[in-house]
């Protein structure tokens, strides 16, 4: 009787037909492929959410700063903050002074001083927000007619009713030719960026980022929308804008930027904060994964092998 012989499972596997192994070990390089180029589609949609964040934060920024500088407003505090420039308002004087102070009776000297005293109070301001926002208009080009300053707001600047017959003054306000081209330039700016940030944000999601990188985009636009808002929002036109033409009505630039300066700061720091928690969360988040990922593979390495 011949010997009986018995076949184990490694026999068994150098048996089966060589097709079934080819089949299987190019399933497995299939798999294997498949999961070397998730993390890689991850890795992209990770760093177009940050190009959203950037967009994001431009377009934020840029938007504030058309607010700030190229939005005229009849409007008390705007205009009371425009005449604290001590150049704007000697000029306003004097233009004032000089057309009606000999039909009014008065020094030329001392008519400027009172209507410089009458612009560093808020009624006095109130008075002069029409022609202070059309002055604004025009020196960056949305108004094309002059500025005047009509008999009734003489008869309020200088407290006198005789100024009420007297014609119309105006005020020597030119088109700075830079700002109509920065002013119309900021508004594309905002819209293009807003409407990017929200391609590249559709496309990131598409693509299917990593955990936490969500997140950490998130926390990286917001911080970068704080700092951008300082530098925009603040900073350009406080000190950019006024060295580009030599004009007296270019004061109106920083003036507005100290006036909104309390809302930047505050919007500054609240994108700041919201931008580090999230950026700080999500490194939490990833150390704590790490540290508990090594000791879940191994015990699933040791089920499997005595099982």
């Amino acid at each position: 009787m011949p010997p009986v012989r018995h076949t184990t499972g490694t026999d068994e596997m150098h048996l089966a037909p060589a097709s079934s192994r080819d089949s299987n070990a190019s399933c497995s390089q299939r798999r294997v492929e498949i999961w070397q180029t998730l993390p890689v589609r991850r890795s992209v949609g990770g760093l177009i959410l940050l190009a959203c964040g950037v967009f994001f934060a431009l377009a934020i920024s840029v938007f504030w700063l058309d607010q700030v500088s190229f939005n005229p407003e009849v409007d008390t505090d705007a205009t009371y903050a425009i005449m604290g420039d001590e150049d704007i308002r000697l000029q306003l004087a004097s233009v004032v002074a000089g057309a009606t102070a000999s039909d009014l009776g008065m020094s030329s000297n001392d008519l400027r001083d009172f209507v410089v005293s009458i612009t560093r109070i808020r009624d006095g301001a109130t008075e002069m927000r029409q022609f202070t926002a059309d002055a604004h208009a025009r020196l960056i080009g949305d108004r094309t007619e002059p500025v005047d300053i009509t008999p009734a707001e003489q008869v309020q600047i200088t407290r006198t009713e005789r100024a009420a017959i007297l014609p119309a003054i105006r005020l020597p306000v030119e088109e700075v030719t830079a700002m109509r081209i920065i002013a119309s330039t900021t508004s594309w700016i905002w819209l293009i960026s807003f409407g990017l940030a929200l391609l590249t944000l559709l496309l990131g999601i598409i693509l299917r980022p990593e955990r936490g990188e969500f997140a950490f985009a998130f926390g990286a636009g917001s911080a970068l929308t704080g700092a951008l808002l300082v530098l925009i929002g603040y900073l350009v036109p406080g000190f950019v804008f006024p060295s580009i033409a030599d004009d007296t009505w270019m004061g109106v630039f920083p003036q507005l930027a100290k006036h909104h300066l309390p809302a930047t700061l505050i919007a500054a720091l609240l994108f700041i904060a919201v931008g580090a928690a999230s950026i700080l969360l999500t490194g939490g988040r990833r150390q704590r994964r790490q540290r508990s990922t090594p000791l879940a593979t191994t015990r699933y390495r040791e089920q499997r092998r005595w099982s």
